[in-house]
């Protein structure tokens, strides 16, 4: 729920009229005048003045003149406190300056020249959140009369919003004081009830998971609502409204909306008062509805409906979520009805209102602060005036510019808070045209300093201002020069432009991602260690980056698991089941194991879906024991995986811990990643399936042709058992029961816990790996069997090269290589594979029972296979197996609709088997599977 935003002003001269309100009409303030110099008492021009309300935070600002002069007059008579700053000088504050009433306070300032540091220049002039219209939005609620104004008496008012329909029985309805002329809040106090029924039949089975109905409805006393829809266009023409002049319940009410307003800022921190001013700068375009619904079963419900997509949830517009300890989540999301009429319901839709096509980013690391400044293009995709930008809150952003070096204004509340950062333009952008901004800012707590020479980057996709309206960044060239103590090390994506300079005590390294855009640019950085490789067959320099040495606190793995929280937002589990016995070792002994590991995975990938764009791969040590990252041409390793089994144990604790797959198969499964996230991206969270399962798919074809087929089929196994078992991180229940892998990380929720890690990534891979095996010809005129299966994919990734894809994209393009075997419904559509194993949430159960026999000196097996646990029309194409002592042999594969059961024909065999199965490679995702020979 984050939107971000960020003001313009062109002026030399700015006065905020909204800082202070004056006593009484008749008062007309006081006078603050004075001239700014520098330290040899010459004037400074253009030095930025502000004056400060210490209690309410309000701030008027005007600009010296050409002869260092300022004046602000109509300040209120109180203490302030005075600040000045300009470009090339030290910031000047002066606290306790008395405003009298109708005389003139003079106070001069003399400033220092600022130290000239080889870091970007960092000036402080126009301030976060002072735009006046920004300002009354924020404080609309504050007055004591905020909800005296507009008051109405309903009965059985019925508010229809998508799919929810509102209905006010009986009680008394109060609206917030307008803005701008727009009126943008509302309270309903009385007796209510909502109704709600989702769209589709996977929706309403996810609403089922929390309230075991389908549809929902709740009565309700209380409904604070905002907005910037025609709602109260709607409900004050409503005939079952009338004007209430009494509105005994205003002070309620208020208290009421300022209750969720501190909701809003201090537990969600999203900022919809940003959220808000986008459309009252937009009154054209279509605006947001907001209910926070008091019901008297659950109280915690918030339903939203917004044509710019829900950050939760994009680019679905509608939303019902539940900020519950027991039930948090989301309960339910989908497009708009009007989507679905005219076929419009699509995760692919651009909500974006811009489009970021270049960064560049001068930035300085001190100790463990960032300082920088971010040049961004970018092209404007609709005629709004609020850009939402995604930062780091605890980088702090201190000028914003336009391409003609004016300061503009922006707004970003507290770091603990609502802390989104955005732009407000001076007039609409141009739809289609180019625009350039220049951001400064600066913070700590982004790169962590976690001792030994071992940093932590937190904020890896918003270390620099993104598009806060995309997905997964927005693909775009980065060009990073960035200037840090020449006693680390700095890797970043993309590959370095020449060699690195020395200035002082720093290194200046520049990195670049040349024509290629990326979606998300990020480095890693400490004292590392380096290893390489250029790698002539697979074509890509190979890079390996690690510690001398684990960071002291690695003994706690708490932080680690907070860290890795931060990161990915997941609940993550302690895999080591034990305490962290000793917090000495050394990863740089694993270099050379990276390295293969690495070089094996590049050869292996290019084979299946084709060349990188990129030169290089950097495998890179980071201080976190339980998580792996992937950036382009960069990976984030988790330090124990570098470590041998004995050393995790004296880490963990845990024999089972220290000889875990996980630690083998990490590096595999993030390598691929930079195929599957990065060349190939995801368009909507219902897609990010394809990300995280397409990589641990790859990573089986890494244990297979490494580790060998035992390995691979106990790879299958590990997966198989994830996806139908109940897992504590799952509370229990049988995660391919919660939602299908379309839900993505909707699915961890208060009810399900962590699902999504037992879905999206193992059911996920299971999908890919059943159409591979669907595809799998032994008898290919080329030797390959997955020929067909690496023709498919490496068009996948043609056809969607450097962009993102789609379900429904990735569909058309099996459905253009499928094979006849494939085609179960006749009609040269995969919709059978797709509705069951993707949108679906079933999974069957098989029993084999076969025999074999000897007929004219031959051995022929003969057999029954049934299918149950499935619906009616489920189908699955079952594969026979027999292994004569040199490997299973595929025989050929039955058809099995429903539950049903299928007799084999007597099939002859060539010399007696070793063994008989059927999905012997798991070929086919099942809760069981029995075998019994007659």
């Amino acid at each position: 729920m984050r939107f971000h935003y960020s003001l313009i002003c062109v002026a030399l001269f700015v006065l905020v009229a909204i800082a202070f309100s004056t006593p009484s009409s008749a008062a007309a303030g006081g006078t603050l005048t004075g001239t700014v110099t520098d330290p040899k008492g010459a004037t400074i021009a253009d030095a930025v003045v502000s004056v400060i309300d210490p209690v309410s935070n309000q701030t008027s600002t005007a600009a010296t003149d050409s002869q260092g002069k300022y004046k602000l007059e109509g300040l209120p008579p109180g203490t302030y406190a005075v600040t000045v700053t300009a470009k090339g000088f030290r910031d000047a504050r002066r606290e306790n300056v008395k405003i009298e009433e109708d005389k003139s306070t003079l106070a001069d300032f003399k400033l220092d020249l600022a130290v000239v540091e080889s870091a970007v220049t960092v000036a402080t002039a126009v301030k976060a959140n002072t735009e006046a219209t920004y300002r009354q939005l924020r404080k609309n609620a504050d007055e004591s009369g905020a909800f005296s104004g507009n008051v109405f008496t309903v009965n059985n008012l019925v508010l229809k919003k998508d799919a929810a329909t509102f209905t006010l029985k009986s009680g008394e309805l109060y609206f917030l004081a307008p803005v701008e002329g727009r009126v943008t809040g509302a309270v309903f106090l009385g007796d209510g009830e909502l109704t709600l029924i989702p769209p589709t039949e996977s929706e309403k089975s996810s609403l089922a998971i929390f309230i075991d109905d389908k549809v929902l409805t709740e009565q309700f006393n209380e409904l604070v609502l905002r907005f910037t829809d025609k709602t109260f266009e709607e409900l004050k023409a409503s005939p079952n409204a009338s004007p209430n002049a009494t509105g005994s319940q205003a002070g309620k009410a208020r208290d009421a909306y300022r209750d969720k307003q501190s909701l809003m800022r201090k537990q969600l921190r999203t900022n919809l008062d940003l959220r808000t001013l986008m459309d009252v700068y937009s009154p054209k375009l279509p605006g947001y509805f907001l209910a926070f619904i008091n019901g008297k079963r659950y109280s915690k419900l918030i339903y939203r409906v917004d044509p710019l997509g829900l950050a939760e949830v994009p680019p679905e517009e509608v939303a019902l979520i539940s900020y519950g300890t027991q039930d948090g989540g989301v309960w339910t999301s989908f497009h708009l009805a009007g989507e679905y009429a005219t076929g419009r319901a699509l995760s692919s839709q651009d909500h974006r209102v811009f489009d970021i096509t270049h960064h560049e980013i001068e930035t300085q690391i001190k100790g463990a602060e960032i300082i920088a400044t971010d040049r961004i293009s970018f092209v404007a995709l609709s005629s709004r005036r609020v850009l939402p930008f995604s930062l780091y809150p605890s980088l702090r952003v201190k000028t914003v510019k336009d391409e003609q070096g004016k300061e503009l204004d922006f707004v970003q509340e507290a770091k603990e808070e609502d802390g989104d950062f955005g732009v407000i333009l001076p007039a609409p952008m141009q739809s289609g045209k180019s625009y350039v901004l220049s951001v400064s800012y600066q913070g700590g707590d982004a790169l962590a300093d976690l001792g030994g020479g071992n940093y932590f980057l937190i904020p890896r996709e918003s270390w620099y201002p993104s598009n806060a309206g995309a997905l997964f960044g927005d693909r775009a060239i980065f060009d990073v020069t960035v200037r840090y103590p020449r006693s680390n090390v700095f890797v970043g994506t993309g590959a370095p432009v020449g060699a690195e300079t020395e200035e002082a005590d720093a290194r200046v390294a520049k990195w670049s991602s040349g024509a290629t855009e990326l979606a998300v640019a990020g480095f890693n950085y400490g004292k590392f260690k380096k290893k390489e490789l250029d790698d002539k067959e697979s074509g890509y320099g190979i890079e390996f980056y690690a510690n001398t040495q684990l960071a002291p606190d690695m003994k706690q793995m708490e932080d680690q698991i907070k860290i890795a929280e931060m990161v990915t937002g997941e609940n993550i589990e302690n895999l080591t089941g034990g305490e962290i016995r000793s917090n000495s070792g050394s990863t740089t002994k694993g270099g050379d194991l990276a390295i293969n590991s690495a070089q094996n995975a590049l050869r292996i990938y290019n084979s299946y879906f084709g060349r990188l764009p990129y030169t290089r791969v950097a495998m890179t040590q980071q201080p976190a024991g339980n998580f792996g990252q992937a950036w382009p041409t960069l990976v984030y390793m988790p330090y124990t995986a570098f470590l041998d089994p004995t050393q995790r144990h004296n880490l963990f604790g845990s024999s089972q811990a220290a000889g875990d797959s996980f630690w083998q198969y990490v590096g595999p499964h993030e390598v691929a990643h930079q195929w599957w996230g990065h060349v190939v991206g995801w368009s909507s969270y219902r897609d990010q399936w394809m990300s995280e399962g397409f990589a641990e798919f790859s990573a089986s074809l890494w244990v297979q042709q490494v580790k060998g087929i035992g390995k691979f089929i106990s790879f299958w196994e590990e997966q198989r058992k994830m996806i139908v078992d109940p897992q504590v991180a799952t509370k229990g229940r049988k995660p391919y029961t919660i939602g299908p892998i379309t839900a993505g990380y909707r699915l961890n929720t208060g009810k399900t816990g962590g699902a999504a890690r037992f879905l999206i990534y193992p059911k996920g891979a299971y999908a890919l790996h059943m159409l591979r095996m669907l595809m799998y010809d032994s008898r290919d005129k080329t030797g390959d069997p997955d020929a067909r299966f690496k023709a498919m994919m490496q068009d996948f990734v043609k056809t969607y090269f450097n962009q993102d894809a789609s379900t429904e994209d990735f569909k058309r393009v099996v459905e253009k290589h499928m094979t006849p075997e494939m085609d179960l419904d006749g009609n040269r559509r995969m919709d059978w594979f797709f509705n069951q194993w993707v949108y679906g949430t079933e999974v069957p159960a098989y029993k084999f029972e076969y025999s074999l026999s000897s007929s004219d000196g031959k051995t022929v097996l003969s057999g029954r296979i049934t299918q149950s646990g499935v619906s009616d029309k489920f189908r699955m194409r079952v594969p026979v197996w027999v292994d004569f002592g040199k490997g299973w042999v595929r025989l050929g594969a039955a058809t099995l609709v429903g539950d049903s059961s299928l007799d084999l024909p007597q099939i002859p065999l060539a010399q007696q088997p070793k063994k008989v199965a059927i999905a012997a490679l798991n070929d086919v995702l099942a809760t069981d599977i029995q075998t019994n020979k007659r």
